[in-house]
């Protein structure tokens, strides 16, 4: 536990040191240099005219929110614009097209034809030139409202060179800004690793749709915050962009909640998941085939979302109560929970300001930044979780591999290794050599100098035989003072040789310890030589050509 602490921690710090670093580096170069044009503002809504007003005052002058087919008429004055290198005017428009006129000249528009014909138009950050005037100028933004309750509050405009304007739009985003960008790099490279590594295991499954969730969650505050067309020419379709994006969420959070055990095979998750998925397709498709513009289904998102929000809730307090889920599990969940938690906290806020009661707060815009970041870091928790538990899992299916297939006092192949090894390699067409390997006068050591000494004297013979056919060919244990070697491939027809190399090296081994008198007696056979092409046959060949070996070698020391 420790440890993934100090995990968080030092990834938090680092997260906190690149902020402030990208803070520095994209604050304007002078905050003179920008205006924000917050008061001093004529506004002529409809048939309705007020004078000195401030942007943030106007619903509460207006009275109500805007509907379709308003118009909104901001003008103001502004001082000398020759002190700006390439002025420019940022200002955010809300479904409405929208023309800037200055002295009477228009000197730009945009979407008046959308607005004529019906279609669709987002949100968008506008960017414009202005003349180098040298003296006072007066300049209109007129506004065509094409949606109703397109306008709730009003952002304030602002003046200044185009870098230092482009580099101001960016900087009072920073937070959302590098939150995005990790969130896409650190998907994609989550997602490689995942796919990568992919199995049937459900927590590799959920690593995937928890990639593709961050990837989506990022793409999606780009576009909430208007940050992406600053970066990307997408023709104005960021705010399509931001719903669709949007509307993925939920899917892809049940597709991350069905990856955990059993949650698929419970009724009660695939009627949620499933209707929790459908209505946002739906949702998506009426868009794209204009019956609804994707704006104005936004509540029935919300509420498929917040009933997603409250059964995931639900789910947890209720499983981690009759313990149906593991460690990392849980903290998946937790993670998931958290983000949840803040769209329903953004989302009251958001009503807030629809109704009028109040302008959105900050925090409520960065909740569910932070709340991603807390599913992000639970994420790489449930990884580590989870990987250290497969490396603690596989180390001790290999101990109890190596228990089952290993001779307990030499610590090479048993007899049960052997015969596995030798079906397998009966299942190919290919030609093998089998060598019987019997130890001479292990009894008589054993009779005569004990049992321990026979233990050496078949520990040293098979750290010689490994020895001489390391990376030559399989060896095993398969009795008490038999041994086995199966040559293929390459080293086929190299039996005389290791056999050769394994003699010399128990002679050599005899004269620096004598207290034993180590020798072998070998045989052996090739598969082809078997007219029954069972590898017990061949070993039995091979086994009788020991025998003679062994035979021959007694007469020649009588």
């Amino acid at each position: 536990m420790s440890r993934k602490i100090l995990f968080l921690t030092i990834a938090f710090m680092t997260f906190i040191a690149q902020m402030l670093l990208w803070n520095s580096v994209l604050r304007p170069t002078s905050v003179s240099r920008v205006e924000v044009l917050r008061d001093r503002w004529d506004v002529t809504y409809n048939d309705e005219h007020f004078e000195d007003v401030k942007l943030s005052e106007l619903r509460r002058i207006i009275g109500n929110g805007t509907k379709r087919g308003d118009k909104i008429i901001l003008t103001r004055e502004v001082l000398n614009l020759s002190e700006y290198n390439s002025p420019t005017i940022l200002f955010e428009s809300k479904f409405s097209a929208w023309k800037i006129i200055c002295d009477g000249k228009i000197l730009n528009d945009q979407y008046l034809h959308e607005y004529e014909d019906g279609s669709f138009i987002g949100c968008n950050l506008n960017f414009v030139a202005l003349p180098e005037y040298r003296i006072p100028v007066k300049f209109q933004i007129e506004l065509l409202v094409a949606e109703d309750g397109a306008y709730n509050y009003y952002e304030n405009p602002v003046i200044g060179s185009y870098m230092d304007v482009f580099k101001y739009s960016i900087f009072c985003n920073i937070f959302v800004f590098l939150i995005s960008s990790f969130l896409i790099i650190f998907g994609i490279v989550f997602l490689a690793i995942s796919i990568a590594f992919r199995s049937d295991v459900p927590e590799i499954n959920m690593q995937i749709y928890s990639s593709l969730l961050f990837i989506v969650l990022g793409v999606w505050f780009l576009a909430q915050f208007k940050l992406m067309e600053l970066f990307f020419d997408i023709g104005g379709h960021q705010t399509e962009i931001e719903y669709i994006s949007l509307y993925l969420i939920a899917p892809l959070m049940y597709m991350v909640m069905g990856c955990m055990q059993d949650y698929v095979h419970r009724k009660l998750f695939l009627l949620f998941a499933v209707t929790g998925t459908v209505i946002p397709f739906v949702l998506i498709f009426i868009h794209l085939i204009g019956l609804i513009h994707i704006n104005l289904t936004l509540p029935v998102y919300q509420l498929d979302a917040l009933g997603m929000c409250g059964y995931m809730i639900t789910m947890l307090i209720m499983d981690k109560r009759h313990h149906r889920i593991s460690n990392y599990q849980l903290i998946q969940l937790i993670g998931e929970c958290a983000l949840a938690a803040s769209f329903v906290f953004n989302v009251i806020f958001y009503y807030f300001e629809v109704t009028g009661i109040s302008e959105q707060i900050m925090l409520s815009k960065k909740a569910v930044p932070m709340g991603t970041m807390c599913m992000v870091f639970a994420t790489l928790i449930n990884y580590q979780i989870y990987i250290a538990d497969s490396y603690a899992r596989k180390k001790e299916h290999e101990s109890l591999a190596h228990l089952a297939y290993a001779d307990g006092l030499t610590g090479i192949p048993n007899r049960s290794k052997y015969e596995k090894y030798l079906s397998d390699l009966c299942e190919t067409t290919e030609d093998y050599c089998v060598i019987s390997i019997d130890l001479n006068g292990l009894k008589t050591v054993n009779d005569t100098q004990g049992h321990q000494m026979g233990d050496k004297y078949l520990s040293e013979f098979s750290r010689v035989l490994d020895a001489c056919f390391r990376g030559k060919g399989f060896i095993a244990r398969i009795g008490g003072d038999e041994f086995v070697a199966v040559l293929s491939g390459d080293d086929l027809n190299s039996a005389e040789k290791l056999i050769e190399k394994l003699n010399l090296a128990l002679v050599s081994l005899n004269r620096k310890d004598p207290s034993i008198r180590r020798s072998a007696a070998t045989g052996y056979a090739f598969r082809h030589e078997v007219d029954d092409m069972d590898w017990n046959a061949v070993y039995l060949l091979a086994d009788e050509r020991m025998y003679s070996n062994k035979n021959q070698m007694k007469k020649e020391a009588m």
